[in-house]
C-alpha cells in the first residue's frame, strides 16, 4: 500500500471503520510521510452508482423549488472576490449539483460547472449555467478561469492527485482558487474517537480520503499557488443546544456567527476546513 498523495510506503492500517452503507468494515490508512489518511476502495466489492443513485435519491429536496440566494453562498462569493487581483469574469465551480453556488454570481460573467449525476446537471442547465457532465480529467476547457471552486468533492475520488493536478491548471494568473474538504486533523474528530464513536466524515467507500493540510498547501505551493486564508467550520452539523427545542435556533445562529466571525475559526476545532489560494 501506498500513500495517494505522495507516493510513500510509510502507510500504516490504523483502524477499522464500519461502512454506514455496508455491512462490513474498511481499514484505514496513514500516511507517516504526509499525515495524509485513506481508504481502499477495493477492499470490498461495490456498486458505486448504485450508492451514489441511492444516496442523491434520500435528498431529493435540492431538486425542488426554485432557486433562492442563501446567506452561506452569499458569504462565500465575498469571501473569494477579497482574494482575487482584480473582478472575477469567469467562474468554475467542480461538483456543482444544481449550480446553487454559481448563480450567486452576476449573470453578465461566465458561470461554468462540472457535475457527473445527470439529474443535478438538467437542473443548473435548465437555470442559464454552462454545464460539463463528465470527469473533470476528461473535460477539455478552451480557457482558464479567474475563480475556481471544488467544495466536498476531493474526499470522494479513488485518485485525488490526478484530480488536483487538474484543477491547478484551471486557475488563471491573480485567480483564486477555493477548496473545502473535512479534515480529521481536529479537535473534533479526536474528540469523537476518545470515546469510541464513529466520525461521521469516515464512511466508506463514498468518503475515500482525507489530505493533510501540509500535503494539501505543498501540492499546490509546487503548482504556483500561495495559501491566502483558511478556516476552520462546524458546517452546520453541531448545535450545542440542538435538543433543547425552545432554544434551538438560536444556537444555530450562535453556531453559524462563531462559523463566519469569531477568531477561533482559524484553529482547527472543527471538521469542515475551507482553503483560499492565489495563483501567482
Amino acid at each position: 500500500m501506498i500513500c495517494l498523495f505522495c507516493g510513500s510506503q510509510q502507510v500504516e492500517d490504523i483502524q477499522n471503520v464500519k461502512s454506514p452503507h455496508f455491512d462490513f468494515e474498511y481499514a484505514l490508512y496513514e500516511c507517516r510521510g504526509c499525515s495524509s489518511a485513506f481508504f481502499d476502495l477495493h477492499q470490498h466489492a461495490v456498486d458505486l452508482e448504485k450508492l451514489y443513485a441511492e444516496v442523491a435519491g434520500s435528498k431529493a429536496e435540492i431538486y425542488e423549488g426554485t432557486f433562492k440566494p442563501t446567506r452561506y453562498w452569499l458569504r462565500e462569493t465575498q469571501v473569494i472576490k477579497g482574494y482575487a487581483s482584480s473582478p472575477p469574469r469567469s467562474v468554475l465551480d467542480v461538483g456543482c449539483r444544481t449550480g446553487d453556488f454559481l448563480m450567486h454570481w452576476p449573470s453578465d460573467i461566465l458561470r461554468v460547472g462540472v457535475e457527473l449525476s445527470t439529474r443535478s446537471a438538467q437542473v443548473a442547465q435548465s437555470r442559464g449555467l454552462v454545464i460539463h457532465q463528465n470527469y473533470l480529467e476528461k473535460v477539455e476547457f478552451e480557457k482558464s478561469f479567474d475563480v475556481v471552486t471544488c467544495y466536498a468533492v476531493i474526499e470522494h475520488l479513488e485518485v485525488p492527485s490526478a484530480f488536483l493536478a487538474k484543477l491547478s491548471q484551471l486557475v488563471k494568473p491573480g485567480g483564486v482558487l477555493a477548496i473545502m474538504i473535512p479534515t480529521r486533523e481536529c479537535l473534533k474528530r479526536k474528540l469523537i474517537d476518545a470515546v469510541g464513536k464513529r466520525w461521521h466524515m469516515y464512511c466508506p467507500p463514498q468518503h475515500l480520503n482525507f489530505i493533510s493540510r501540509k500535503r494539501l498547501d505543498q501540492i499546490l505551493g509546487e503548482s504556483g499557488f500561495e495559501l491566502q486564508h483558511r478556516f476552520f467550520k462546524s458546517g452546520g452539523m453541531f448545535n450545542p443546544f440542538g435538543m433543547i427545542p425552545v432554544v434551538s435556533k438560536m444556537g444555530a445562529k450562535l453556531m453559524e456567527v462563531g462559523d463566519w466571525y469569531s477568531p477561533t475559526n482559524r484553529l482547527p476545532i472543527f471538521d469542515h476546513m475551507y482553503s483560499y489560494y492565489r495563483f501567482r
